[in-house]
């Protein structure tokens, strides 16, 4: 599925060139065939709950505190961070005017008592 290769450029031509060379010799769909069974996307769910469920949970600093921050992720990086984090500021504050947080109606949590993992199986064939 891959060529590795060092960091040097030399090694680099070499896997490049091996890489090209064995491409025709690859199917497409038995590549897919091994790259589905790589994934599954109750895992993939799981996965990005978890990183949901974390972010949720870390407190909020205030805006100069996590600008701070962002300044010592290097010289021009954390110059560029700031401006980011400014603009998404100055745009979140653009769109709680046009339309507040009272305004907007909050959904109720879902419970799943009955569901069932064997229900939600799909596969690509099911989703043409």
């Amino acid at each position: 599925m891959i060529v590795l290769a060092e960091p040097d450029p030399s090694d680099m031509v070499q896997a490049i060139t091996k890489a090209i060379n064995i491409l025709p010799q690859i199917d497409p769909q038995t590549m897919h065939l091994r790259m589905k069974k790589l994934y599954s996307w109750h895992d993939v769910a799981r996965r990005t709950e978890t990183v949901y469920d974390r972010a949720l949970r870390c407190s909020s600093q205030p805006l100069l505190e996590r600008l701070s921050r962002y300044l010592t992720c290097g010289a021009w990086a954390g110059k560029l961070f700031c401006l980011v984090m400014l603009i998404d500021c100055m745009l979140w504050q653009f769109l709680q005017l046009w339309q507040p947080d009272r305004d907007v109606e909050v959904v109720p949590d879902a419970t799943l008592t009955s569901f069932r993992p064997e229900e939600m199986s799909w596969d690509s064939e099911t989703l043409r």
